[in-house]
């Protein structure tokens, strides 16, 4: 495989120009003219004065033209640096001073942003451009991307993705799902994070077609893009899909003859909603995919063609450019890790980041002996199923008793009247105890007597919790995780 995704699209231009590539807002673009844009782009940034190596910020979008850039950056063999849509100025300045960049790009001008360029005055200048731009491979270890994390679990680090990072993060997506050329997958996330970016990998390394779409809660759009455009694969995070089934479980099931697979990730599935998903798409493959922004996934667990695992918090099998070893703190290899003995997964593949920007310190707890060491405690089933148990920093301490959140909430997750909950520490007087936080069904009231007797039946008596009330809702981020930290804030 050659050594970028941007070179990978000038080839499928030259195998199949006229295939749909892209369709956003209703709008297509072959193969042909995504390379040909692209082209243009890098020759246009070229004369620019941006060189291979440069770092260039840009303001992320579900639009044609950003995906022009996008890729245009990577065939130059610069790096791309996306940030969230209506980033404020402050931050767009301070990451780009923080990288030392070469430009910031915002979709439309900033005038509190002296020097940057705005991309709907520049688009017009790019398509003028010759598209004479001859790629060369860039190096391995050069950076592709830079890719800044949500921050839920501390302060947001700008991931550094190689050339080669990027290309064997894209071969794990393509051995995960199996995609062929002919999908279609419908990706509803932020144009920024690695969930979103990754997914489009995936498919322009295999000469497939992405559809880009913003969000997905407007229903009635979400839908009619999936039967309008002969969708055959979806994007959604766990909590996505439990919001889908709680609203528009008819819709999904509509699509049993149409889709393919979908692909999750993000959090763990709640076992209710696996069943559910089991009953209303028997024939799809559902994947559940396990790894983070800075490897990529790392271990899949199919849930409904198969019938699921045997193993509660099961998160699959590793896939073969994956090598997990459960470590300590230390990293240290653990011998005959169990539930009662878990470690840390750690990840040794050539998908591990080159470390996190101008963090030295953070690199260094992160990777260790070439590994890449994640906060998740786990073990391995006997027939090699990689389990999780939680992560080690959400992990509850009463006393030197270790309660792991998900444990409990996928425990309570059973009961009738509890549609998500959350369990979070609360610390009084220099004692810790568990408080659970139940949303509840619509039309239904809280049974604590149901929740403690399901807790009771089924794990230790000191992971009951104190405290049992009802919240509106459980803070997510962007791409579907629960926001802990905001969480514990606002109600421990």
């Amino acid at each position: 495989m050659l050594s970028s995704v941007a070179l990978i699209i000038q080839q499928k231009a030259q195998e199949h120009p006229e295939k749909a590539a892209l369709i956003v807002n209703d709008e297509y673009c072959s193969y042909g003219l995504l390379a040909e844009q692209n082209r243009r782009a890098a020759r246009y940034l070229q004369e620019k004065g941006i060189r291979p190596g440069d770092r260039v910020v840009v303001e992320a979008d579900h639009l044609l033209p950003y995906v022009y850039l996008w890729y245009g950056i990577q065939l130059l063999g610069a790096c791309f640096v996306p940030v969230e849509k209506n980033t404020p100025s402050a931050r767009v300045a301070e990451i780009a001073r923080e990288l030392d960049a070469a430009v910031m790009v915002t979709l439309t001008a900033r005038e509190d942003l002296p020097g940057s360029w705005a991309l709907d005055a520049i688009t017009p200048e790019i398509q003028a451009t010759s598209d004479d731009f001859v790629a060369v491979e860039p190096a391995d270890d050069s950076l592709a991307e830079i890719l800044f994390t949500t921050g839920t679990t501390g302060k947001s680090k700008g991931v550094m993705v190689s050339y080669a990072n990027q290309i064997n993060i894209a071969l794990a997506g393509i051995e995960t799902t199996n995609i062929q050329p002919d999908n279609n997958w419908l990706i509803p996330t932020p144009m920024n994070h690695a969930a979103g970016l990754r997914k489009v990998h995936i498919a322009m390394a295999v000469g497939s077609t992405s559809t880009l779409l913003e969000g997905f809660r407007n229903f009635k759009l979400y839908f009619k893009t999936i039967r309008d455009h002969k969708v055959t694969s979806l994007y959604l995070p766990p909590s996505a899909i439990h919001l889908l089934l709680a609203v528009c479980s008819k819709d999904l099931e509509s699509l049993a003859g149409q889709l393919r697979f979908i692909y999750s990730s993000s959090t763990a599935y709640p076992e209710t909603d696996k069943e559910k998903m089991r009953k209303l798409l028997p024939n799809v493959y559902m994947y559940n995919c396990f790894g983070c922004s800075e490897v990529g996934v790392a271990c899949t667990d199919e849930f409904c063609v198969s019938g699921g695992s045997q193993y509660t918090g099961s998160v699959g099998y590793p896939n073969s450019l994956s090598q997990i070893v459960i470590v300590d703190e230390d990293g240290n290899e653990i011998e005959n890790p169990s539930a009662q003995n878990p470690g840390l997964c750690a990840i040794r593949s050539k998908s591990v980041m080159q470390g996190y920007w101008n963090e030295p310190e953070q690199t260094a707890k992160a990777i260790k002996n070439g590994m890449l060491v994640m906060s998740d405690l786990c073990y391995f089933a006997p027939n090699g199923e990689l389990i999780l148990v939680g992560r080690s920093n959400d992990t509850i301490n009463l006393g030197g008793l270790k309660v792991a959140p998900l444990e409990v909430e996928e425990v309570v997750m059973r009961a009738k009247c509890v549609d998500e909950c959350l369990l979070i520490p609360v610390v009084k007087g220099g004692n810790t105890a568990l408080k659970l936080l139940v949303v509840l069904k619509e039309g239904m009231e809280l049974n604590e007597a149901e929740i403690r007797e399901l807790i009771s039946k089924n794990l230790e008596p000191y992971k009951l919790p104190k405290h049992i009330v009802t919240v509106d809702e459980i803070i997510k981020t962007f791409n579907g995780k629960i926001d802990r930290k905001q969480m514990i804030a606002k109600y421990a």
